[in-house]
């Protein structure tokens, strides 16, 4: 009776199989149990899987196989080359020893039969695979290489064309000669693209208020024919070939003009802000943004407090959220609403109106000993007293006036800096000076101090000289880029410009926008008192206040 024959066939990519088959490793294999006289009773393809990216127990096909070989339904397993089995060294070896041991012979026609007998078999049972293993990781390297090299060059790698742009053939062939995808930007989807960041930025809207926006205001995706899904904004709004860099894995094109629909700073301005926005964005800051704060009392305290320069929450009218502090506690104070009138008969009862609280205050007492609530209309008036005045003052301030003033100030700043730690740099080293001239005495003896003690106390003060050296060539290095802080104030102020036009008339959600953009920090009082720290250092300026 002759042996009856499982036979395997698998290619890793789709485009390997010809006409809903695979048709070599078929053929091979029926030739070989051909001459051996062998009857093939079933057969299993496996089409587009990567043997060694996909597990053995996430194949369909391996777990079939290996159901029927428990239930003796046939006697050997036949593959064209052993690496159709999988290229996983540290899993492969041990599903075809699992055969062998539940007496299923394995077989390949070009290898011949996988035996487990001896030592040096399992051996070279567990090369065969590492090696196989090794080659996919080359060629798995090539291929990432060669795709990384393909976008740099400003070309297509393959798939889908994201929204926005489409794909189109402009004549250019591939190795099989033919005519190969290039992508353009889509002058009916791109507008879409510009308005879902210009909401994300100017707004700061999320994916599924942008869904909600776009859906009223008749934007569809074109593609569909249906509203944009939230996933789908989320997905553009961190896709960085908007800004006209391909990208493949790691790797990163330069900017192509050509394929630019938004800039880069609002790209990155977009990033931030949803960044800023996640559920364990405080505990990602950790303790490198503790900061020190003097309380009301006198008394100071360590806070975090995590850059933001985005509202917490952009939802209700108050202006302030994730930048208002307690000044009698230094913990964070909220945004919620409560009802202007507790009295029944009152005018207005069920009315609520925006208010601040304390969250130490109205959750754990005893940590705050200072109001729970602040009237939020009382408190943005103020707010948007100031910033109206500093953006008064922006209108009539001379820019490049403005920006010399700020030089003048930085230059003395750092040369300050710079002549302090040259001082101490000196004194250091003719400290190193004494000590090594100490070595000598202490060797012949003549020295109160050990020639250990003395390397010890050399080391010390090498050490403090490297600090200072390295101190000092980072001020000099910051000193000498003072023309880049010039045209990052340059840019500062043209965008208070653009504030100062629209603030007045704008919604409440860009308000918020801009006094997160502005403001750091409020640290709030009893009797309304309030101290602002600025993260626009030019508004800081205009303000005259002293720098946070």
């Amino acid at each position: 009776m002759p042996k009856r024959v499982y036979c395997l066939y698998r290619v890793s990519t789709k485009g390997q199989v010809e006409k809903d088959d695979i048709p070599m490793q078929k053929q091979r294999c029926h030739e070989f149990a051909e001459r051996m006289g062998w009857d093939i009773t079933r057969e299993f393809s496996e089409k587009g899987v990567s043997g060694f990216k996909v597990s053995s127990k996430d194949r369909d096909a391996i777990q079939e196989i290996q159901k029927d070989a428990a239930m003796n339904k046939f006697d050997i397993l036949l593959v064209f080359m052993f690496d159709r089995l999988g290229r996983k060294e540290d899993e492969t070896p041990f599903v075809v020893e699992w055969f062998i041991k539940n007496g299923v012979e394995v077989w390949s026609t070009v290898e011949g039969q996988q035996k487990i007998e001896s030592h040096a078999d399992k051996l070279m049972n567990y090369i065969r695979y590492w090696q196989a293993s090794g080659e996919s990781i080359k060629t798995s390297i090539r291929v990432k290489t060669r795709l990384g090299q393909i976008v740099q060059e400003g070309r297509f790698r393959g798939g889908s064309a994201p929204y926005g742009y489409q794909l189109v053939k402009r004549g250019r062939t591939g190795k099989r000669n033919r005519e190969l995808y290039d992508i353009e930007i889509d002058p009916d989807e791109a507008p879409t693209i510009c308005r879902i960041f210009e909401l994300a930025d100017k707004y700061g809207y999320g994916g599924r208020r942008i869904s909600t926006e776009l859906k009223y205001s008749g934007m569809i995706n074109q593609r569909t024919g249906e509203p944009f899904h939230y996933s789908s904004i989320q997905n553009i709004l961190r896709n960085i070939m908007y800004v006209g860099i391909m990208r493949s894995g790691e790797t990163q094109s330069e900017i192509f003009p050509e394929l630019q629909i938004i800039s880069p700073d609002q790209f990155k301005r977009v990033a931030q802000a949803r960044e800023q926005r996640t559920f364990d964005y405080e505990q990602k800051c950790g303790m490198t943004q503790e900061e020190t704060v003097t309380l009301e009392d006198g008394s100071e305290i360590s806070v975090l407090r995590p850059p933001r320069n985005v509202p917490r929450k952009n939802v209700g009218n108050a202006l302030l959220s994730g930048n208002i502090y307690c000044g009698h506690c230094g913990g964070r104070i909220f945004a919620t609403t409560a009802r202007k009138s507790h009295h029944q008969t009152a005018p207005g009862t069920y009315e609520r109106i925006p208010i601040y609280k304390c969250y130490n205050r109205t959750q754990h007492k005893e940590r705050c000993d200072g109001p729970s609530t602040y009237r939020a209309q009382k408190v943005d008036a103020v707010i948007e007293e100031l910033l109206r005045g500093i953006f008064q003052k922006a209108q009539c301030f001379d820019q490049n006036d403005m920006v010399q003033k700020q030089l003048d100030r930085s230059k003395d700043d750092y040369q300050k800096q710079i002549k302090t730690i040259k001082a101490e740099l000196a004194k250091s080293l003719k400290e190193l000076g004494k000590w090594e001239n100490l070595m000598l005495d202490s060797i012949e003896g003549t020295c109160a101090f050990s020639p250990a003690q003395v390397r010890k106390r050399m080391d010390t003060v090498q050490e403090t000289v490297d600090d200072l050296t390295n101190k000092l060539d980072a001020l000099q290095s910051e000193a000498d880029s003072a023309q880049s802080l010039a045209e990052d104030l340059k840019e500062q102020h043209q965008r208070l410009l653009s504030w100062a036009d629209i603030f007045d008339s704008a919604s409440v959600e860009e308000k918020k926008m801009i006094c997160s953009y502005m403001i750091k920090a409020v640290t709030l009082s009893r009797d309304y008192k309030m101290q602002v720290e600025f993260n626009i250092s030019e508004a800081q300026y205009l303000s005259g206040m002293e720098m946070g």
